[in-house]
């Protein structure tokens, strides 16, 4: 594993107190419950060298680690980049790829093509991101994030600017480990007024360089009714392969 003989860490943050699906990793998408769904896709990358999950609950860290996975029990921390963070200060790696929990419909692929790019290209900060839809601008489920000069400027969840610059965020992010390490003592201004959209921390001091994964239109699961959305998308891609 590794790429460019750097070590690759995967940290899954998960809890269950979600304000707008509570329990939401323990939501089963097709029998399989989904924080387990999102490691079983990270454990299949070429380069990740170990998978983790930060979670302030003992029940999704008993889960998690009964299935052969790491739990890793953090204190609570009000964006998942602080998990992430908690969790990093004591790690021996080189890069940290922190992918949410609620990304089932996440392929494996992209994870290496982020890797690759991210080392190959030596950058603090890569958020992944796709085209916005049609339909999406006035969506407060999904993140615009407004770019400029192939940087991450600003984010947010409704629009107060709209512009050609905008892309959708989704919640995939691969950190150096100093650039990880250092977010909570980051100004945090925006992340708190700015509905808690954590790669805005970065912003001002590093560089966010946004990642098109040219994946088409998915979601991360935020409400109840997406876990259908999803096991439908799940049953149309099989049903093409």
């Amino acid at each position: 594993m590794s790429f460019n003989q750097k070590r690759i860490t995967a940290v899954i943050p998960a809890r269950m107190s979600s304000g707008r699906f509570p329990g939401k990793p323990l939501a089963k998408i097709n029998g399989r419950e989904m924080v387990l769904m999102v490691a079983d896709i990270v454990k299949q990358s070429k380069f990740i060298d170990e998978v983790l999950i930060a979670t302030e609950d003992e029940i999704i860290c008993d889960l998690v680690d009964k299935e052969g996975y790491t739990g890793i029990i953090t204190g609570k921390h009000y964006t998942c980049t602080h998990r992430v963070a908690e969790v990093a200060q004591n790690l021996h790696t080189d890069f940290v790829f922190n992918i949410q929990g609620d990304e089932p419909l996440t392929k494996s692929v992209w994870l290496d093509e982020m890797i690759e790019y991210g080392v190959t290209n030596n950058i603090d900060v890569l958020q992944s991101s796709r085209v916005l839809e049609d339909g999406e601008i006035d969506d407060e489920d999904v993140v615009k994030m407004v770019v400029n000069n192939n940087r991450v400027m600003h984010m947010q969840r409704k629009c107060d600017v709209i512009c050609d610059n905008i892309v959708t965020q989704l919640g995939l992010y691969l950190y150096k480990i100093d650039a990880i390490r250092a977010f909570p003592d980051l100004d945090m201004t925006f992340v708190k007024y700015w509905k808690g959209l954590d790669t805005i921390g970065f912003c001002g001091k590093y560089d966010v360089v946004p990642f098109d994964l040219k994946c088409g239109k998915i979601r991360a699961v935020d409400r109840t009714w997406h876990i259908q959305e999803v096991e439908w998308l799940l049953q149309m891609q099989k049903e093409s392969n």
